[in-house]
């Protein structure tokens, strides 16, 4: 077999077509080739993101809870007593800052009223009383006609089949017995602030005490107001905590 020397091999000329041909087939080849899946990455950098956001929501879920827990903790410890009550209308009338001096009265803070085995809740009766009279039965503000030791309103020991009188007895009185009994006043006065307590705590009785229980949703600067010559509701309110201790 003859050697062939291939410089003597004719060299084989493509046509026009033929390279338009191939062309078309290399584009097709690199079609078919897969391009690059940026799905994965895509996914993977969702995930991140969204596992930072969970994180973080957890993070505001567990100190939301430990506050729950301290705002928990800290109503059940001044609120022991719990009941369903309903809210009459009406308020003290407290002479502090008119009229009155306490001081020239019987009676003062050392009186003990019958406890309901609540001591946080006898604090802030003893609390009330001492802020409204000094602890007098006796006490009538000329004024407002307040009356006894919590100063009671007049109005609200009034009517036939309504007032504090005929929710705390079941019967009603005028507001001269009231006046004269000291056992009446600690009878009704308890039970309405026992209302109060139950609903806005110590410093929202208070408030509901003096200015009304539509007050405890007043304004800060309506409760800085001043009261018909007395103390704002928030200086009503703050005396009566510290007088609590608190």
């Amino acid at each position: 077999m003859a050697y062939i020397n291939e410089r003597y091999i004719p060299e084989k000329k493509t046509s026009k077509r033929e390279e338009e041909q191939n062309k078309w087939r290399a584009q097709l080849l690199a079609l078919k080739k897969a391009p690059v899946d940026l799905e994965p990455f895509q996914n993977r950098n969702q995930l991140i993101a969204q596992g930072g956001v969970q994180a973080t929501d957890y993070e505001s879920q567990k100190r939301f809870k430990r506050q729950q827990a301290y705002i928990d903790a800290l109503k059940s410890k001044l609120e022991q007593q719990v009941r369903t009550v309903g809210v009459g209308t009406g308020d003290g009338g407290s002479p502090i800052g008119r009229n009155y001096n306490p001081g020239k009265s019987g009676g003062g803070d050392n009186y003990a009223i019958p406890s309901s085995g609540n001591s946080s809740f006898e604090k802030f009766l003893n609390a009330i009383s001492g802020q409204e009279s000094g602890g007098n039965y006796n006490a009538r503000n000329s004024g407002s006609g307040a009356m006894g030791r919590f100063q009671v309103m007049p109005g609200n020991i009034s009517g036939t089949h309504s007032g504090w009188d005929y929710e705390a007895l079941g019967y009603d009185i005028s507001p001269g017995e009231f006046q004269r009994s000291p056992k009446l006043q600690d009878q009704i006065a308890r039970y309405k602030l026992q209302q109060y307590y139950n609903k806005y705590g110590p410093r929202g009785a208070a408030i509901a005490w003096y200015a009304g229980p539509g007050a405890v949703r007043y304004s800060a600067s309506a409760l800085n107001r001043r009261q018909r010559g007395g103390p704002s509701i928030n200086d009503y309110a703050s005396s009566v905590l510290r007088r609590m201790g608190y």
